[in-house]
């Protein structure tokens, strides 16, 4: 689904609006059963009513300003606090337990499939020329234009710079060669485990 700059402020309100209210479901499912179940039960429920919406589209509208996405970072923590209780210090702690990935990171995590699918030519040829690849501009064999690293164009507004031109290939510099040249399988689960470990400034 695409999901328009008019329509995204309509969306993301929805957006919270069911995560409200599932996380109300989280905390009654947690009360009711923290005495006779385990986390990964309750990671279960989890999943079911919050990680489901928080993965859909993510591409789409985890490009929306901090400011736009905040709430729904604060209510994605406040459900992780909830199925995992343990004192274990940083919110950091909690996801990385848990083996989730926080918003900001699950967005990141969704724009790098997205191009290592480009680099893997698994989309419609129209897509061959979306972005420009460094090598093409750096004609001497430098260590970015060798890393299948894409030119980052120059923006000057913040529309540009939540674009998936600019966002793509600077998302995409940051991810590991050793991870880049992966499978798609291996890429997805050593991706995760690297944005797992790094640290966000959003929580």
């Amino acid at each position: 689904m695409h999901i328009t700059s008019r329509s995204a402020q309509t969306f993301l309100q929805q957006l919270h609006s069911a995560l409200s209210c599932d996380v109300s479901l989280t905390w009654i499912s947690w009360t009711k059963l923290k005495h006779y179940t385990s986390p990964p039960i309750l990671k279960v429920v989890y999943n079911s009513l919050i990680q489901s919406y928080l993965n859909y589209s993510v591409l789409n509208w985890g490009r929306a300003s901090n400011a736009t996405i905040q709430p729904l970072i604060k209510l994605q923590n406040k459900a992780i606090k909830m199925i995992n209780p343990t004192n274990m210090g940083s919110l950091e702690d909690h996801f990385q337990h848990l083996n989730i990935l926080c918003l900001p990171k699950l967005y990141s995590f969704s724009v790098g499939k997205f191009m290592h699918s480009y680099h893997n030519k698994l989309f419609p040829n129209h897509f061959d020329e979306y972005f420009i690849p460094l090598s093409s501009i750096h004609y001497h064999s430098t260590r970015l234009a060798t890393s299948k690293n894409l030119f980052l164009p120059r923006v000057n507004s913040s529309s540009g710079k939540c674009s998936l031109k600019f966002i793509g290939p600077k998302v995409w510099s940051s991810i590991p060669d050793n991870i880049k040249l992966s499978t798609t399988f291996i890429f997805k689960w050593k991706l995760k485990k690297h944005l797992l470990h790094e640290t966000n400034s959003q929580l």
